[in-house]
C-alpha cells in the first residue's frame, strides 16, 4: 500500500506524476551526458528541495500512478534492462515517506564525486539539510532565489572554465505569461535573464541540456509556454524538443528540452512521458 503524509506546506513533496515527470527525465539526460564523457557533469538546480522530503496526498483528480508504479518496481530485485529512475528509486531507497530530490537522484547514478554544480533553494529549513549532505563534495548550494544565482558570479552561472557536460534544470510552480515578482512561479519576464544565462552555457562548447518544467498549465495558457521556451531557444542557439504529461483535468506538465552541441538519443524519452506540444 503507497502511504502519504497528510500534511500541507513545510518541507513536504508534491507525491505526484510531476515528481516522475522531472526526475524521470533528469535522471535520463544526467546519465546520457555524463556516460557520452568521462561520468562526470557539471548540474545546476534552481529549485532545490531537500535531499529527502515526505510526499503529500495529491489533490483529488491529480496523476500519481506513473510515480507509484516506478516506486513499486523499484522494490523488485534489479532488472538487467530498467529505466535510469528505477534503478536511482532503488539505491536510495526512495518512498513517498522519504523521497529523493535531483541532486540524490543523480548522485545514485553517477556517484557523489562526479557531480559539480549547484542548487538554490529559498527555504531555510531545505537550505540547512542541503548543506549538511553536501559539505565536502562539488555541490555549492545557496539559500537564495535562483533568479539572483544565475547572473555572472551566481552559483548557478556557467563556470568560466566548464569542462564537462552540464545539466541545468528549472522546475518553478507553474508558468504565468504577464506580471512578475520573485516567487515560486516563472514568468516571461524571465526570457532574458535565462536566456543570457543558457547563452554563457552553450557557448563553452560543452554539450548539455536545459530543462524547463512546469506544471498544471491550462489549456489557454500552452502556447504561451511554448513560445517562451522557443523565445529561450533562439536566444542562446540551442535545439529544442517538448515534453508533456497530463496532470489533472485539461490541464498538463510541461516540460521545454534545449539542447546544445550535442544530439539527443532517438529514444531516450521515459516510459508514460509525451513527446510534442499539446
Amino acid at each position: 500500500m503507497m502511504l502519504f503524509i497528510e500534511r500541507r506546506g513545510g518541507c513536504v513533496a508534491k507525491g505526484n506524476n510531476g515528481n516522475y515527470f522531472q526526475h524521470s527525465v533528469e535522471i535520463a539526460l544526467g546519465k546520457h551526458l555524463a556516460s557520452a564523457d568521462s561520468g562526470r557533469i557539471h548540474a545546476c538546480f534552481t529549485h532545490g528541495m531537500g535531499p529527502f522530503e515526505p510526499c503529500e496526498k495529491p489533490a483529488a483528480g491529480q496523476t500519481y500512478k506513473l510515480l507509484n508504479n516506478a516506486l513499486a518496481r523499484a522494490l523488485l530485485p534489479h532488472e538487467s534492462i530498467e529505466p535510469p529512475i528505477v534503478t536511482a528509486y532503488r539505491s536510495t531507497k526512495a518512498t513517498l515517506q522519504r523521497y529523493p530530490n535531483s541532486a540524490e537522484l543523480l548522485a545514485a547514478i553517477l556517484g557523489a564525486t562526479q557531480i559539480t554544480g549547484s542548487i538554490a533553494e529559498v527555504k531555510e529549513c531545505k537550505h540547512a539539510a542541503l548543506c549538511k549532505r553536501w559539505k565536502g563534495f562539488g555541490i555549492r548550494t545557496v539559500n537564495a532565489s535562483w533568479r539572483l544565482q544565475i547572473v555572472a558570479g551566481g552559483a548557478l552561472a556557467c563556470p568560466s572554465d566548464l569542462a564537462e557536460p552540464w545539466l541545468f534544470s528549472m522546475d518553478p510552480m507553474t508558468y504565468a505569461n504577464q506580471g512578475w515578482a520573485d516567487d515560486a512561479k516563472l514568468y516571461g519576464q524571465d526570457r532574458k535573464l535565462i536566456s543570457d544565462a543558457l547563452t554563457n552555457f552553450v557557448r563553452s562548447g560543452q554539450p548539455g541540456v536545459a530543462l524547463i518544467f512546469v506544471y498544471a498549465i491550462r489549456p489557454d495558457n500552452r502556447t504561451n509556454f511554448w513560445e517562451f521556451a522557443d523565445g529561450i531557444a533562439n536566444d542562446c542557439g540551442a535545439a529544442i524538443d517538448f515534453l508533456w504529461q497530463t496532470h489533472q483535468g485539461g490541464n498538463r506538465n510541461l516540460s521545454a528540452v534545449l539542447s546544445s552541441n550535442s544530439a539527443l538519443p532517438p529514444q531516450w524519452v521515459p516510459d508514460g512521458i509525451n513527446r510534442g506540444r499539446v
